[in-house]
């Protein structure tokens, strides 16, 4: 499979699908007959056309760049004040294939000045035609307030994606995962990325720290994620507990952290609030942790 995608890439670099096959055409019209070269010539401007055409049906809708726009064609509450917008593709069979841990850029312009905010699509590189993104809403939340009155059939402007994560396959035995409130974002494509490529043997461990427990999102599709798959295990800890609460109860602490990683074998990855990642930091600066193998989004 493996030898197929590379003779698939080999074909489609422009060297050997266009440049070379073009030259021998037109060496061997010219050793055969150099009357023939107008007719070659013109089979080839027809050829690359074709190319060229269908180069540009193929070209993601997503520029990295320039803002485009991207049209909702759902809206989901999954908590309160928390919701899960769902925007279409360019195509029906295109997919938002991002690096892990990256994230795409949201603009509005209010009042006169334009406002911008960053989200991790929580959609996978299997979903075709849409990408979503979850997105909590603020009293004081300019962005999101905007978001919450586009209505559906309306577009809003994109672009992507952005970010400094290079993630690679198996380049940490182990992965500890510390995630925040909406911070559980980039760490769910971490995730999603690790379980969906067999040939990546990463452990992961996650603990996902949130003021109650009605706050930990996308907490069902996580543990249906851990329940089908050994490699993730996940810590919960909450500020204010409910009464059937069985999980954690606080902040995250050293304990958690040594409890749960493996300091020799593991690369950390940690998104969430500011406040947090400064109290996690002081954690691992407590626990001599190396830095080279943190990373925070």
């Amino acid at each position: 499979m493996a030898d197929n995608d590379d003779k698939r890439k080999l074909l489609g670099n422009p060297l050997h699908g266009i440049v070379i096959p073009v030259g021998l055409l037109l060496f061997g019209t010219w050793l055969f007959s150099w009357s023939y070269m107008p007719y070659t010539i013109a089979f080839i401007v027809v050829i690359c056309s074709i190319q060229y055409y269908l180069a540009t049906q193929r070209r993601s809708s997503m520029d990295q760049t320039i803002w485009r726009d991207f049209e909702l064609i759902d809206r989901t509450m999954i908590a309160p004040l928390t919701a899960i917008y769902r925007f279409k593709l360019g195509r029906d069979d295109e997919v938002l294939d991002i690096p892990t841990g990256h994230h795409l850029s949201c603009v509005f312009t209010i009042d006169g000045k334009d406002e911008l905010r960053y989200y991790s699509p929580i959609s996978n590189q299997f979903d075709s035609g849409f990408f979503d993104i979850l997105v909590k809403h603020y009293p004081q939340g300019k962005v999101t307030k905007k978001l919450a009155s586009v209505q559906i059939g309306q577009t809003v402007k994109f672009r992507g994606p952005v970010g400094t994560l290079d993630y690679k396959p198996n380049e940490a035995k182990k992965l500890g995962l510390i995630a925040g409130g909406t911070g559980i974002t980039p760490i769910l494509q971490v995730i999603t990325r690790v379980i969906t490529n067999p040939e990546d043997e990463t452990e992961l461990k996650l603990i996902f720290a949130c003021q109650t427990p009605n706050q930990l999102l996308l907490k069902s599709e996580l543990d249906s994620i851990a329940e089908k798959y050994p490699k993730l295990s996940v810590y919960y800890t909450v500020d204010n507990p409910s009464d059937d609460w069985t999980g954690g109860v606080g902040y995250v602490t050293k304990e958690m952290i040594s409890n749960m990683f493996d300091k020799d074998n593991s690369k950390i990855l940690m998104s969430g609030p500011p406040a947090m990642k400064s109290h996690v930091n002081g954690l691992l600066d407590e626990l001599d942790w190396d830095k080279e193998r943190v990373f925070y989004f």
